[in-house]
């Protein structure tokens, strides 16, 4: 409704209305959208026509109608707290459960890098055994062909007779 100056008009429902939708989102830190949502449930769509009835004759009446609503409205607020606690409780079993098992792999791979090492090891020191036997050997077989030949050089100085009587 509006006046001659075109200014809305309020009746006193309608400020009761709003009222109680003001002190939703104020004091209560409710959203405007479950707010208005708790208004249209208590005064009903009928409240906000052209023709709006009469106003609550008790404010007392009208503060245990805020109560209920933040009641239902906390009730809601809290079920949906508990469905994402439950929600995040399975997702940190999850998270658990792959991290033990990533830790269990870490484990397996350190063993087998340690087995790897070993085996390394263990071949590079057998192949230096090796290559240290066949050097020893090449070098006595080297020896021996020097006083082989340092033998022979010798028998070639001695003359034919010395050789021949073995002095």
């Amino acid at each position: 409704m509006r006046n001659d100056h075109k200014q809305r008009i309020f009746v006193e429902n309608d400020v009761v209305v709003l009222r109680h939708f003001q002190n939703l989102v104020k004091h209560h830190n409710m959203q405007l959208e479950n707010a208005a949502k708790l208004v249209v449930d208590r005064f009903g769509k009928g409240a906000f026509e052209a023709g709006t009835g009469g106003v609550p004759a008790v404010m007392e009446e009208e503060n245990d109608v805020l109560k209920r609503d933040l009641i239902r409205s906390n009730e809601d607020i809290m079920t949906t707290l508990l469905e994402h606690v439950k929600t995040q409780d399975e997702f940190n079993r999850t998270l658990l459960r792959r991290l033990e098992q990533q830790e269990n792999f870490n484990c397996e791979l350190v063993q087998r890098l340690e087995q790897q090492q070993t085996y390394i090891e263990e071949r590079l020191e057998q192949r230096d055994r090796k290559l240290m036997e066949s050097l020893r050997e090449s070098q006595e077989v080297k020896q021996q062909l020097l006083q082989i030949a340092a033998t022979q050089e010798e028998q070639k100085k001695k003359g034919f007779f010395a050789r021949l009587f073995g002095k």
